[in-house]
C-alpha cells in the first residue's frame, strides 16, 4: 500500500523538477541577446533597439544593465508613453540621454518627457552641440524646426547638459564614448546644395567596453561620407553598427565595410527596409555578405557590449 501512494509522490516530484527545469532553460534562453549571447548584466550591456509606436521610421535604443541606463534619442513624439514604460523598468533613472540631433524622429519623445518628468530624473544629457541661431537663420528643409526650437527652450539653462563636439572621449557609465562627427565649421563647409546641415551635423560616435563597440551612425547622409571615411576610416572598427539616415541616402557601402561590423540596424519598419528606398538595396547587400540586419519587423533587438 505504501508503495503504491508513493509512487505518484515521485511522480509529481519528477515533475514539478522538470518543469522547473524547463522553466528555467525558458528562462535563460529569453535573456539571450539577438545573436543568440547570454549577458551578463553585472558587468557587461544590453543594447536595446525599438520600434517607433508612430509606425514610421525613428531612432530610440537603451544601453543597460544592472547598475545604470543610457538612452539614445527616444523617437517622435507618439512615442512617449513607450520610452516612459522603459525608464520606469529602470527605477524611472536615466543615468545619460544621448540626443543625436534635434530632429521629430530623435528628440520628440525626449522634449515631451523633459518638459513633464513625471517622476523621471535625467542625470545627464549629451547633443551634438548644433548652433541654434544659425538653424533658425538657414531653416530646416527636412524637418519642423518646432522641434529644434522646444529643445533649445527645454535645456539651453541646464546644468546638466554637455554639447559634444568631433573628438570628445569620455567615460559614460562605464563605456567609451568616442565622438567623430557633431555640428562644426567641418560640416558647414562640407554639407552639399541641399543645406541639410542638422541631419550631417547629427552625431557620430561610438559606445565601447573592454571588448566590443557599437557605431551610432544617426543621420548623417552622404555629404558626409568621403570626409569622415578619409580622416576616420581607420579608427570606425566596431562589431556593431546603427546605419546612417535609416538606412537610406546615407553612408556608402565601402563604409560600412571599413567597420567590419557583423551586425547592422536600421531603424525603420518594414515599408522602408523592403520598399522602393536605398534602405532595402542595403540590407539586401549585408545580408548578402552574411551580416545580421536587425530592423524594426524583428524588434526589440538586442546586442549585448562587453
Amino acid at each position: 500500500m505504501m508503495q503504491k501512494r508513493l509512487l505518484p509522490a515521485c511522480l509529481l516530484l519528477a515533475a514539478a523538477a522538470l518543469l522547473g527545469c524547463l522553466a528555467f532553460w525558458a528562462d535563460r534562453e529569453a535573456k539571450k541577446d539577438s545573436t543568440g549571447y547570454l549577458p551578463d548584466l553585472s558587468s557587461e550591456y544590453l543594447v536595446t533597439q525599438y520600434a517607433d509606436e508612430s509606425g514610421r521610421q525613428g531612432t530610440f535604443y537603451t544601453i543597460s544593465n544592472e547598475n545604470c541606463l543610457i538612452v539614445v534619442d527616444g523617437g517622435w513624439a507618439e512615442n512617449e508613453a513607450a520610452v516612459r514604460r522603459v525608464i520606469a523598468s529602470h527605477g524611472n533613472v536615466v543615468d545619460a540621454w544621448i540626443i543625436s540631433h534635434p530632429h521629430q524622429d530623435h528628440a520628440g519623445a525626449f522634449n515631451a518627457i523633459c518638459a513633464a518628468p513625471e517622476g523621471i530624473v535625467i542625470r545627464q544629457i549629451y547633443d551634438n552641440g548644433f548652433d541654434y541661431e544659425f538653424i533658425r537663420s538657414v531653416g530646416e528643409p527636412y524637418d519642423d524646426i518646432n522641434v529644434m526650437e522646444t529643445y533649445y527652450a527645454l535645456t539651453q539653462n541646464a546644468n546638466n547638459v554637455t554639447h559634444l563636439a568631433r573628438g570628445d572621449v569620455l567615460t559614460v557609465c562605464g563605456l567609451t564614448l568616442t565622438v567623430y562627427n557633431a555640428f562644426d565649421q567641418t560640416v558647414l563647409d562640407t554639407v552639399g546644395d541641399e543645406k541639410d546641415y542638422q541631419n550631417n551635423a547629427s552625431l557620430l560616435f561610438e559606445l565601447s567596453g573592454e571588448q566590443t563597440g557599437m557605431l551610432f551612425c544617426s543621420d548623417i547622409k552622404y555629404d558626409m561620407d568621403a570626409w569622415i571615411s578619409e580622416h576616420y576610416g581607420d579608427q570606425i572598427t566596431c562589431d556593431y553598427v546603427q546605419t546612417g539616415h535609416h538606412g537610406n541616402w546615407s553612408f556608402s557601402d565601402a563604409f560600412y565595410e571599413k567597420t567590419g561590423a557583423s551586425v547592422y540596424f536600421l531603424d525603420a519598419p518594414a515599408e522602408i527596409t523592403e520598399g522602393d528606398f536605398p534602405a532595402r538595396q542595403l540590407k539586401e547587400s549585408l545580408l548578402g555578405q552574411n551580416k545580421t540586419v536587425l530592423d524594426f519587423s524583428t524588434a526589440p533587438n538586442t546586442i549585448t557590449l562587453r
